[in-house]
């Protein structure tokens, strides 16, 4: 499906404020994680990743957009991957915010400061009591977080104690 490129229509996509966070895989099975705040902005592998319809760079923003701005209408058009709650991703959004904003380099530095500052209590639903052996329980994020925040802030785990086992509280 092609759809003609119209001015009007690209600034109404660039116009819709979003922050979803989307995990989609490719034909080999390798997953990313996708941050979509604003539709225009994301490469063309996001959206060949996003949206399999759509022959050009508009016709998927199109596709996107109208999939965002009327869920209700869901169209004949798919989009690939498994989107995020919505809490989930304003905590991992705060949780990158803060990382970001403080210069870390490595991914433990954000748990220390926020344990160091109290701050647990704003990521109930991403939190977690991590064991990286002996036993010892750490304040962290869930596995499942843990990958999406790396993919999106393009860091790895730095080398650190697998992870044994983890709990939500």
């Amino acid at each position: 499906m092609k759809i003609e490129y119209d001015i009007n229509r690209y600034r109404e996509i660039a116009n819709l404020d979003l922050n979803e966070i989307v995990q989609v895989a490719n034909r080999k099975g390798i997953k990313s994680s996708i941050h979509i705040q604003n539709i225009t902005k994301l490469s063309w592998r996001e959206l060949q990743l996003l949206m399999p319809d759509g022959e050009n760079r508009f016709s998927k923003m199109v596709l996107l957009y109208n999939r965002y701005h009327t869920p209700d209408s869901q169209e004949d058009c798919h989009m690939r991957g498994e989107r995020l709650t919505a809490l989930e991703t304003e905590e991992i959004s705060d949780y990158i915010k803060l990382y970001q904003d403080n210069s870390f380099s490595r991914h433990f530095e954000v748990n220390q400061y926020i344990s160091d500052n109290n701050f647990w209590g704003r990521f109930p639903t991403i939190r977690s009591l991590n064991d990286h052996g002996n036993y010892k329980e750490i304040h962290g994020i869930q596995p499942k977080y843990f990958e999406v925040v790396c993919r999106l802030l393009a860091i790895s785990g730095e080398g650190g104690l697998p992870l044994d086992a983890y709990k939500k509280y």
